[in-house]
């Protein structure tokens, strides 16, 4: 192998392992009514001489949530049904949903999750506008995001 060879190789190696897409993660803390968490990566920092250490914690990170919409009733059961004239069987209800229901994530201390980053900083994000990112990061720690927790 040349010298040439090997340097290409570090650099290649050493930009790969600083270009952050996703990773799993420990939640250090939540904040359910910001939804956000701070969390610490589970994957080690590798500097050039390849010696290794944990990252820095990265903090108020937006925890996504989901929002659904159900189409068909649902079977449930229903408790505490009071009943008239010989009681109230609720096993075999159906409750049909005609608006669409906002699942808001609840995180753990020391839950996995997997955080994601994003393409470019996310400084100036303020609701379904386009803006101009003005920093020049890519797929930075800055710019995370948790997508889910690992059961």
């Amino acid at each position: 192998m040349t010298i040439h060879t090997q340097v290409f190789e570090a650099f290649e190696r050493r930009l790969l392992v600083s270009l952050h897409t996703l990773a799993p993660a420990r939640v250090i803390s939540f904040d359910e009514s910001k939804q956000t968490a701070d969390v610490e990566l589970l994957f080690l920092s590798v500097d050039k001489d390849g010696d290794k250490e944990k990252y820095a914690p990265i903090q108020d990170v937006p925890v996504l949530g989901m929002r659904y919409k159900i189409y068909h009733p649902i079977k449930a059961t229903i408790n505490g049904l009071m009943g008239v004239h010989g009681g109230v069987d609720g096993s075999a209800a159906v409750v049909n949903l005609e608006q669409e229901i906002e699942c808001k994530p609840f995180l753990k201390k020391d839950d996995v999750v997997f955080v994601g980053f994003a393409e470019r900083a996310l400084d100036h994000l303020d609701g379904p506008k386009a803006f101009d990112p003005e920093f020049n990061r890519t797929h930075d720690v800055r710019d995370a995001f948790v997508l889910g927790v690992r059961f």
